[in-house]
């Protein structure tokens, strides 16, 4: 995923010029000494400082040279006449730590320059690294050189670009923030894509569970009192009805969890449970239809570990088995798509061992770097579109892979222990039954 900015440079960038700037391109050139061009200058110096772009390695230049960019910008104004008001517009796109390699975060920088700016517009592409944060810098002339119309900015050219640079990171398989809930914090959006629990997650499932077995709403807040929640009906002082889970410290709206959770909706919720009207029937849907192709004798290693826990997860969903169980895997179950996906790449390619992964995964990543070389010697040649877009498919497609074996790396080990912990509760309840049976029978 990555974020945007873009703004208007109509003067110097005192801001920037005192926290990076370079003496040894900031000097007055013998062609242009005024004060608005120098701030031209300070972009492009900005952009291409030596200290965050591994000495100049990640400078492109699309309808200019990175060397003479700021010359070659000017004698664009000049042809055209328009020397004054907004000289330049400085972009910016920032991805996640750890998201994306330099190489990757500079092509994505330029395939978005070129897309949204490379047929009319002069642009100077840079990728900084001195962040944690991979992220690139664009200077953009204001001038056309095509035309000699300006670029408009605004509103409307931040959502372009940002719209353009999340189709962009989808195509190279990145995540992208899609349909976001009204409220809803870029962290939190974070650990759900990565399948994390999160309060607002556990609050609605322990919401329903309190729905579900209320016969009022008094006893619906009775309940959720005696679970440690502090509630704030909407009085008079309260203009919403929240409330402070006991493992949280800030109030939650409920209206803000979603339009089934507004006092309303959660009131009628309990009435069609009073009157037995229900959407579906939870317990006949069986949970572990999928995994009725495979064939659990067959498998080994982690192959055998996913199946038995995406099977455990079934029978949480129905209910067979103890609570201690179901109350101790709440949070795994938020997670299961992320092992449903694991297990299916564990299956199609035939991996069982923790050493065919390692294989699997270097081979992965050096299809990754020779692709991405012959895709580097394509840029800047005509007719070679369809061929980049095969390529970017094919790395889409190897980058989703390598992100799989890393997840699997990280989870394995986790699942083996909480399916060990799972065996030894379901142990103890079985001699726990057995001991109350034994003491039915002697009464």
């Amino acid at each position: 995923m990555a974020t945007t900015r873009i703004w208007s440079i109509s003067g110097r960038l005192d801001y920037v010029i005192n926290y990076v700037q370079n003496p040894e391109k900031t000097d007055g050139s013998k062609y242009y000494t005024d004060t608005e061009l120098q701030a031209l200058q300070d972009v492009i110096d900005y952009t291409e400082n030596p200290s965050k772009t591994e000495e100049r390695l990640y400078v492109t230049g699309i309808n200019v040279s990175p060397d003479i960019a700021r010359d070659q910008m000017v004698m664009t104004k000049q042809q055209y006449g328009k020397m004054d008001k907004i000289l330049a517009y400085h972009g910016y796109q920032s991805f996640l730590p750890g998201e994306v390699t330099p190489d990757q975060a500079h092509q994505i920088g330029i395939e978005l320059a070129r897309r949204l700016w490379g047929d009319r517009f002069q642009v100077l592409v840079t990728t900084h690294l001195d962040k944690d944060h991979l992220h690139n810098h664009f200077c953009l002339n204001s001038v056309s050189f095509t035309d000699g119309y300006k670029f408009r900015g605004g509103s409307k050219a931040y959502w372009i670009m940002r719209a353009e640079s999340d189709k962009i990171c989808a195509e190279y398989g990145l995540s992208v923030i899609e349909n976001p809930g009204k409220g809803k914090s870029y962290a939190e959006w974070k650990a759900e894509q990565e399948g994390r629990p999160t309060i607002r997650g556990q609050i609605k499932e322990e919401l329903d569970g309190v729905i579900k077995c209320s016969y009022t709403m008094k006893q619906f807040w009775e309940i959720l009192a005696k679970r440690g929640y502090v509630i704030c009906r909407r009085r008079p002082q309260y203009e919403y009805t929240s409330f402070i889970p006991p493992y949280g410290t800030k109030q939650v709206r409920l209206d803000k969890l979603g339009p089934e959770y507004t006092e309303e909706a959660i009131s009628e919720r309990i009435r069609m449970g009073r009157n037995g009207i229900r959407n579906f029937d939870a317990s006949k849907i069986d949970h572990n239809d999928w995994l009725k192709k495979y064939e659990p004798i067959k498998l080994k290693g982690f192959k055998a570990l996913y199946y038995h826990y995406l099977y455990l997860f079934g029978k949480i969903r129905k209910k067979e088995t103890p609570q201690r169980i179901s109350f101790y895997m709440r949070e795994e179950l938020i997670k299961f798509d992320r092992y449903q996906k694991q297990f299916h790449f564990l299956m199609d390619n035939d991996i069982e061992t923790i050493e065919q992964l390692n294989v699997f995964k270097e081979s992965a990543e050096s299809k990754i770097k020779e692709l991405t070389l012959n895709r580097s010697r394509l840029y800047n040649k005509p007719d070679t579109k369809p061929e980049i877009e095969k390529i970017n498919n094919e790395l889409r497609e190897l980058r989703r892979d390598v992100r799989i074996c890393n997840n699997i790396f990280e989870d394995a080990e986790r699942i083996r222990e909480h399916t060990n912990y799972v065996s030894r509760l379901e142990q103890e309840a079985k001699e726990q039954n057995k001991s109350k049976n034994r003491s039915y029978i002697i009464r």
